[in-house]
């Protein structure tokens, strides 16, 4: 059977209506114009479309647990991808560079070499980031310019982003109340090293998995 053009619009409304992301609307619009071209003349179009989804993905009940449980595995894939890449830069030979940098910034943190107004401006760019990458990934994967229906990655790589940002708060917020209640403290230049790196590290390493998504949104 081979579809018409509504015919194809339909199909295309319907899944659209069923699903909310771009993966499962995309996976089971081409297995459903693949499944169709086989199905023969002699039945009606609502025929085979129910035929299909009954046979292959278990009812249109179940086209939402299949969706589900795609989210679950994409999710899980991301956060070992990104954890993989965090723990790469630990290894040689970016372990060379991670040691360079900790030590530049532990200088500049310990002989005070930057002044306080150059040290805030660097704060808020950090603070800022988070900020910068969701809309530059929505950009680079043709969200601003083009398909505008929501992927699975969407939520997850916004959580992603704005981990760094949360933790920052809170320990912020842990440290205000110390200095409300006890003596002051200031967590000294190690420290602040430590927190620096960690920061820096953890965005290169998203920046690596937004690159995987534009690569893998181009080629599908």
């Amino acid at each position: 059977m081979k579809l018409d053009a509504r015919q194809d619009q339909l199909l295309k409304h319907y899944l659209r209506k069923v699903f909310l992301y771009r993966e499962t609307y995309e996976e089971v619009y081409d297995h459903m114009i693949s499944a169709l071209q086989e199905q023969p003349y002699t039945q009606t179009f609502q025929d085979a479309v129910n035929d299909i989804i009954r046979r292959d993905f278990g009812g249109h009940n179940n086209l939402i647990s299949m969706e589900n449980n795609c989210k679950k595995a994409m999710v899980k894939e991301l956060r070992h991808k990104q954890f993989g890449y965090f723990i790469s830069f630990f290894k040689f030979p970016y372990l060379l560079l991670v040691m360079g940098f900790s030590l530049g910034v532990y200088l500049m943190m310990s002989r005070s070499l930057l002044s306080p107004h150059t040290l805030r401006w660097i704060f808020w760019g950090m603070a800022l980031l988070p900020y910068v990458a969701i809309p530059l990934r929505f950009f680079y994967t043709g969200y601003l310019f083009g398909e505008t229906k929501r992927s699975i990655r969407d939520s997850m790589m916004g959580d992603l982003s704005m981990l760094p940002m949360r933790v920052f708060i809170a320990v912020s917020v842990l440290y205000v109340i110390n200095g409300l209640y006890t003596t002051a403290f200031y967590p000294g230049a190690l420290m602040i090293t430590i927190g620096v790196v960690i920061y820096t590290i953890y965005f290169l390493a998203y920046f690596k998995l937004s690159k995987d998504e534009v690569k893998v949104r181009m080629i599908s």
